[in-house]
C-alpha cells in the first residue's frame, strides 16, 4: 500500500544541538495526532551527534551541503513532502495544540503565519520579551508556517542575510493573509539572553523593528554587518 504524503513538514535547521534536539523532536511528536506530519532535522555543519540523536528520536535527519540556517531551511524544504511547511528552531519546543492550530489556519485560507514566542525562565524579562510576538507582525523567527507553493514561488529564504525570517514574513504577507496563532505558543531557550543580558536584547529588538525596519526600511541586513556569538 502506497504511503500517503504528509500534510505538514516540520523543518528544523540545527547546528551542534545534540543536547536539546531530542527534546525538540519529542515536543513535535507530542503535538502530532496522525502520521501526516513529518519531522526533518537538517544539520548544517554539525560536529557533534545531533544527526544521530535526531534519528533516534524519530526524525528524518540529513546533512546540508552548506552551512547556514537559511540554506539548511531551504534544503529541508526541497526534500519535504508536506503541503504546509513549518520552520522551527532547534532549541525550541512547541505547545501540544500548535500543529492543530496550524491546520485550522490553513483550512481557513491562511498562507502562513507565526505564534507566540515564549522564553524559558520565570524572570520578569522572559515574560516581557514574550510580548514582542504580539506587537511585531513579522516576528517569524523561532517558528513559522507557510504554504509550500507560496514558499517556492517567492524563492524560499534569502540566504546570506541576517533577518532572513523577517524578510520571509514580509514577502509571504504580500502574497495573501497570514495568521497569528495567539492561542498557542513555542518555548525557546533563553541561553543567549542569559549570557548577553535581557535588557540588551530587548533594546536591540526595539531598534531593529522601529528604527531599522519601520524608519530606515532596513529590517534585513547582510550577515557581514552583524556580530553573532555562539552560546551553545
Amino acid at each position: 500500500m502506497e504511503r500517503v504524503a504528509p500534510e505538514i513538514s516540520v523543518i528544523i535547521p540545527a547546528y551542534n544541538e545534540a543536547a536539546i534536539i531530542g527534546k525538540t523532536v519529542s515536543s513535535i511528536q507530542g503535538a502530532t495526532h496522525s502520521d501526516l506530519v513529518e519531522i526533518i532535522v537538517v544539520c548544517n555543519g554539525c560536529t557533534d551527534h545531533t544527526l544521530e540523536i535526531a534519528k533516534e528520536a524519530g526524525a528524518i535527519a540529513i546533512n546540508a551541503p552548506e552551512k547556514g540556517a537559511a540554506k539548511a531551511s531551504n534544503y529541508g524544504a526541497k526534500i519535504a513532502k508536506g503541503r504546509t511547511l513549518v520552520f522551527l528552531d532547534a532549541d525550541t519546543s512547541i505547545a501540544e495544540n500548535l500543529i492543530d492550530e496550524v491546520r485550522k489556519a490553513v483550512g481557513t485560507g491562511y498562507i502562513g503565519g507565526r505564534t507566540v514566542i515564549k522564553w524559558e525562565g520565570e524572570n520578569m524579562w522572559a515574560k516581557l520579551f514574550s510580548l514582542v510576538s504580539y506587537v511585531h507582525r513579522y516576528k517569524w523567527g523561532g517558528f513559522c508556517f507557510v504554504d509550500r507553493s507560496i514558499f517556492e514561488d517567492i524563492g524560499g529564504y534569502a540566504e546570506g542575510k541576517y533577518g532572513f525570517d523577517f524578510d520571509l514574513a514580509q514577502r509571504v504577507s504580500s502574497m495573501g493573509k497570514t495568521a497569528f496563532l495567539w492561542r498557542s505558543h513555542v518555548m525557546t531557550s533563553s541561553r543567549r539572553f542569559d549570557e548577553e543580558g535581557w535588557l540588551k536584547h530587548l533594546l536591540l529588538a526595539a531598534k531593529r523593528y522601529y528604527i531599522d525596519s519601520i524608519i530606515r526600511k532596513r529590517g534585513v541586513k547582510s550577515e557581514d554587518e552583524i556580530q553573532y556569538d555562539d552560546h551553545r
